[in-house]
């Protein structure tokens, strides 16, 4: 009798101990609290300062103090958010996450990799140092930052910029001036605040998938109303603006939504059908002499706005150099030689409009693996593929859930005829979504309630 009333005490000694994942999380201390309320604070303003920030005296106007304000506002909230943190237990993640997580380490090691190699070191060393800086924003994201409520407002910080841009472009396009410019960003005069109609779209289209997630998942009708509202204001703004890539991001968006709701897995069988056709069209040599190579390059050259000759050049960059690339930061660099020397190859002009010139690639995995490789490309192309099936084949998934999955599609199809990448605020919020929905598919639900 004496051993089994031992044995029994010690075995509710050891029931005590374990940790309810179901009940109230642990008392965090208030000195981690206040360090979370400044980083908190500090995303919100770096998020803001990226929509908003302009300095009429650089040379870059629009982008410069953005991309001072992303920088030091990443660099700022993670030393908040770190401080006195305890060190995560990766041993409680799930298999996804921990796989996801492997491949983007290794990823930024081919980056690391690729700057060593780079026969531009000038140009590569800095632009790896902003490529780690921005990264933060990934690892802001997955922490337990956006945790609770806090999410919710730093949304409503998001949208916040999101319609005063919009707002202002539509004023601009009504004749209004806010700021004298002396040469355009884009082809109109609807910058706003982010100094390119373009740059405007591409928020607006994130804004609009966003709220088209939230208007069909929330019960209240006014603020369904509300929600639908906005999502109008992005769409009249992509249409004034005459921005069909953030159009078919968009689009591409809103079946995103409908397929992960409504549980359509016809629907997504069916695009992926379309979508492996285009792409045997495109590998197979006989049905690409019969589609594609049916039109004469004028005619790409028309509709890609004159991209042609940067993604050619970028390919033709991600070959020369397939495992390193030639380094972050140095497309701008060879562009001109490797677009000229395709011209030669094809006997066929690829010059970009009159009096401009692609210092980006407008297509950015294909920029990606010029400067860093293939294999960087497709660990970290892997990595958000994977991410975001995961968070799509979720049985019941969350609001949240929708609205990370409805911002990340639109990035990803509007990466494939732009640059949200390297624009300070689609950036930072990418970044934010990706780590964000990382976490949920990291942890489990219990533990993030």
């Amino acid at each position: 009798m004496a051993s089994s009333r031992s044995f029994s005490t010690r075995r509710r000694r050891r029931d005590a101990k374990r940790v309810d994942i179901g009940a109230a999380k642990p008392a965090i201390p208030t000195t981690q609290l206040r360090l979370q309320t400044i980083a908190w604070l500090t995303v919100a303003v770096a998020l803001c300062g990226a929509a908003w920030a302009v300095d009429p005296f650089a040379d870059a106007a629009f982008d410069a103090p953005k991309r001072l304000c992303v920088l030091a506002g990443a660099v700022f909230a993670t030393t908040a958010l770190l401080w006195r943190a305890p060190v995560p237990d990766w041993r409680a993640w799930s298999k996804e996450a921990k796989w996801i997580a492997a491949a983007v380490i290794v990823g930024v090691l081919c980056v690391l990799l690729s700057t060593f190699a780079s026969p531009h070191p000038e140009l590569a060393w800095p632009s790896l140092r902003r490529f780690l800086i921005m990264a933060l924003f990934a690892i802001i994201g997955a922490s337990r930052l956006l945790d609770d409520a806090a999410g919710k407002r730093l949304f409503i910080v998001f949208l916040i910029a999101c319609v005063t841009n919009a707002l202002i472009s539509l004023a601009q396009s009504g004749g209004m001036e806010f700021l004298p410019i002396a040469q355009l960003g884009g082809r109109f005069a609807t910058g706003a605040l982010l100094g390119n109609e373009g740059y405007v779209a591409l928020a607006c289209a994130m804004m609009a998938a966003a709220c088209v997630a939230c208007a069909v998942n929330v019960s209240s009708r006014a603020m369904r109303v509300g929600f639908i509202l906005i999502a109008a204001l992005g769409l009249w703004v992509m249409l004034l603006n005459q921005q069909k890539t953030a159009l078919v991001g968009f689009i591409a968006a809103l079946l995103v939504i409908v397929v992960v709701r409504w549980r359509m897995r016809w629907l997504l069988a069916g695009i992926a059908g379309v979508l492996a056709l285009g792409t045997l069209s495109v590998l197979i040599a006989p049905l690409r002499a019969a589609t594609w190579g049916a039109l004469p390059l004028s005619s790409y050259q028309q509709l890609t706005t004159y991209r042609l000759g940067a993604w050619i050049a970028a390919s033709d960059m991600a070959t020369e150099h397939s495992l390193t690339g030639f380094g972050p930061g140095t497309f701008a660099a060879e562009a001109q030689t490797h677009r000229l020397a395709a011209e030669l190859r094809i006997r066929e002009r690829l010059n970009p409009p009159t009096e401009a010139s692609f210092v980006y690639a407008h297509q950015d995995y294909l920029q990606f693996a010029a400067e860093s490789g293939i294999p960087a490309l497709l660990l970290f192309l892997g990595a958000i593929v994977a991410l975001f099936a995961k968070l799509a084949s979720q049985r019941e998934p969350t609001l949240e859930q929708q609205v990370l999955l409805a911002i990340g599609a639109t990035g990803m199809i509007v990466a494939l005829s732009w640059f949200p990448t390297h624009i300070p605020f689609t950036a930072c919020v990418l970044l934010l979504c990706a780590g964000r929905a990382w976490r949920l598919i990291a942890l489990p639900r219990e533990v993030l309630r």
